[in-house]
């Protein structure tokens, strides 16, 4: 992670991925997305956000 990454909340980072925050936060409690825990709060990374989205990509046939 580069030092000067930008960290997004649950809040911003639902609103990104146009997800209610439980939603987001089941996904963290069942470790379906990468966060980073600082001081005992979740945030996440545009990467950790754009590899979610990868990872749920159905790719046409």
């Amino acid at each position: 992670m580069d030092i000067g990454q930008i960290l997004y909340n649950i809040e911003e980072a639902a609103r990104i991925l146009n997800l209610r925050i439980s939603r987001l936060r089941t996904a963290v409690f069942r470790k379906e997305i990468g966060y980073v825990k600082l001081a005992g709060l979740v945030r996440f990374t545009k990467d950790d956000l754009e590899n979610w989205i990868r990872k749920n990509q159905i790719q046409p046939k």
